[in-house]
């Protein structure tokens, strides 16, 4: 009997990956606040400032919670055995995930944006981030 070749094996793909990548492209973004006669800069400096007034008005409060469900993988792998494939079906138990979430992340978030609009500011949408 010969070992399965690794490029006869097929994988699902989870959701990991696509998590990722939705990740990356969101981390390229920056939001977007205007104020008539405010440069850019300006506008910058206020997120980054009411971002840290809402870290001190709004604290973290975690929670140890699950965050991915338990799940069946299956994986199928075939070989040569005697002119004919042969294929077997393995499967795999992935218990549930656990992590500590801030349950506080959308309130802090909110108070974030109101702090930025008491100070004149509107939210005009997303640009991509420039680093420099």
């Amino acid at each position: 009997m010969m070992l399965p070749r690794r490029s006869a094996m097929v994988r699902p793909m989870g959701k990991l990956p696509v998590l990722v990548l939705l990740l990356l492209a969101l981390a390229g973004c920056a939001e977007r606040w205007t104020r008539p006669g405010t440069t850019e800069a300006e506008a910058d400096a206020m997120n980054a400032a009411c971002t840290d007034q809402s870290r001190l008005a709004v604290p973290q409060q975690l929670v140890w919670q699950m965050v991915e469900s338990s799940r069946i993988e299956r994986d199928r792998r075939c070989w040569r055995d005697g002119g004919r494939e042969v294929c077997r079906v393995y499967s795999r138990y992935i218990p549930p995930r656990y992590a500590w979430v801030d349950m506080n992340t959308s309130p802090r978030d909110a108070w974030r944006r109101e702090c930025m609009r008491a100070q004149g500011f509107s939210f005009e949408g997303y640009r991509p981030l420039r680093l420099q």
